[in-house]
């Protein structure tokens, strides 16, 4: 009973399976027994929140999943990988393809890197071995098909190539050039592991012929453990490539979840207003032991369900990372000039986690240090310990704010990071980024961690706040903060609560008659 999750927690029909089992020998007869036991079925499928949740993911991860069957005849004619980068990302995206069966050749110009990402890789796959994951017939497979250079033309025969450098148009662009000229076979798929960059831009550095064969492939990290890839459709990606990349993602035992190309994608571009609003809650309403902490915020999305915490996940991911896309968005100040960012004019916007990098330089667990403090010998580095310095810091931020040292409402606080969030993938429904409401859910389950139990965001917005409510707190918060422009109600939202829909119902009404990049 101990292990069970509490019932409120996703925890409903494990605990209605106990009460079933208790009812078979504390009832007198078998008959009453199975009376219980329907009754506690019919009571869960016809009043049960989180099995409806369940239920709604299930058929989602389907409908996502689901393709042409003429891809099956193409996907046996892949053989071989190339994954070009030897970071994190490219050794987990390595061992994916070596788990299904595939010949990967791992491309990095870095010698030292290269041979770091092999003996990674020759790592993990050993442990899962090591702990019976993996037939050891499967190891030895796996391990002899492993190939590496420092050469990019040695993936001039690869029937797919997954590019997974680090975030930089330039060096993707420059990559995409020399493999127009590198690989063989004019319809070998070219794919960029990319999580915010535009893929149209990628793929023009690619002959014409070649862009058919061109879309986005966007593992998330690990990439050998999270399920969830997002597939970029590019303007000129053809059908039949999205098809096969969604029959290979399915292969190597991943959710695929087509979607339209627009900075972020879907995840991280609604995952920008979670995490600036975050930050945010911390500068006007933190200061000393009574304003909301850094703590406190991570708590309030736990207790919701979440995987982890907006903070404890900055600092696993690395704060670099989005201290870089800022700066490339042009909101950082320059160090030396003083110069405020072009693109920061009359927006909502706090220094705290640019000052943070800069100037103390808390990147993350990785050295021991971000919005959290990290002790290699407590939880081996990875256990999240309150931070002094950050402390300071944030109460150096908030001291001119009216609303220093006040505290919050858990709700409240899962209503200011979670409800821009929600609003956010209804001007990507608008917008046709995604072409279905279940897409989002999905990829909140899968790639951020939402909790199964509560359906994926919109489902949760449909079904347990309710959109009337959603859109009152938003305008609320609009009111409040005009220069948060990701407050401002989608047109969408407005328009499915003046019709009394959700916007599941919205969708299967056949209302959203509209222009789709999918």
């Amino acid at each position: 009973l101990q292990k069970l999750p509490r019932e409120d927690k996703g925890g409903e029909s494990a605990h209605a399976c106990l009460k079933a089992v208790r009812a078979s020998f504390e009832l007198p007869s078998f008959t009453e027994g199975m009376e219980a036991e329907k009754d506690l079925f019919i009571d869960l499928l016809y009043h049960s929140l989180q099995g409806r949740a369940y239920r709604h993911i299930f058929f989602a991860e389907r409908s996502s999943s689901s393709g042409s069957k003429t891809a099956a005849s193409k996907l046996s004619k892949i053989k071989s990988v190339g994954v070009i980068g030897a970071g994190t990302m490219g050794r987990g995206i390595a061992i994916s393809f070596l788990k299904a069966g595939y010949t990967v050749i791992l491309s990095d110009i870095d010698p030292k890197g290269l041979e770091a990402g092999v003996k990674y890789i020759r790592g993990v796959l050993q442990g899962d071995a090591n702990k019976g994951r993996l037939k050891e017939s499967k190891l030895k497979t796996a391990l002899s098909s492993l190939k590496s250079s420092t050469d990019l033309s040695s993936l001039a025969d690869c029937d797919i190539i997954v590019e997974a450098v680090f975030e930089n148009l330039k060096v993707k662009r420059d990559i995409f050039s020399r493999l127009d000229g590198i690989v063989r076979s004019k319809e070998a798929l070219l794919l960029s592991n990319t999580s915010t960059l535009n893929v149209d831009t990628i793929a023009s550095s690619l002959s014409p012929q070649r862009r058919a064969y061109c879309c986005g492939m966007h593992f998330f990290s690990p990439a050998h453990l999270m399920k969830l890839v997002e597939i970029i459709r590019g303007e000129s990606t053809s059908p039949e490539t999205l098809d096969i990349v969604r029959a290979v993602t399915k292969r190597i035992r991943k959710v695929p979840v087509v979607v339209g190309n627009c900075d972020g994608f879907v995840g991280n571009r609604m995952l920008h207003p979670y995490s600036t609003e975050s930050v945010l809650l911390l500068s006007e309403y933190g200061g000393g032991s009574e304003g909301v902490g850094i703590a406190d915020i991570d708590s309030a999305l736990l207790r919701f369900g979440m995987a982890v915490g907006p903070f404890a996940m900055y600092d696993i991911a690395g704060n670099d990372i989005g201290y870089n896309i800022r700066r490339e968005k042009g909101l950082l100040r320059d160090p030396e000039t003083g110069v405020v960012g072009p693109n920061r004019k009359n927006i909502r916007y706090t220094e705290l986690g640019d000052e943070m990098v800069e100037k103390l330089g808390r990147l993350g667990q990785k050295v021991y240090k971000g919005w959290y403090d990290y002790d290699p010998k407590v939880g081996k580095g990875r256990k999240p310990l309150p931070s002094p310095e950050m402390q300071s810091l944030i109460d150096k931020y908030v001291k001119d704010s009216p609303n220093r040292g006040t505290k919050m409402p858990g709700e409240e606080i899962v209503y200011r990071v979670l409800l821009p969030l929600v609003n956010e993938a209804f001007k990507i429904l608008e917008e046709g980024i995604a072409s279905d409401p279940s897409d989002v859910d999905v990829i909140y389950l899968y790639g951020y961690g939402f909790p199964a139990y509560r359906g994926g965001p919109l489902f949760w917005a449909d079904n347990d706040v309710g959109l009337r409510l959603v859109l009152d707190k938003l305008e609320e918060y609009f009111k409040m903060h005009p220069n948060s422009e990701y407050f401002r109600p989608s047109n969408l939202l407005k328009e499915c609560v003046g019709l009394g829909m959700t916007v599941q119902e919205y969708y299967k009404s056949g209302r959203a008659n509209l222009k789709s990049k999918l």
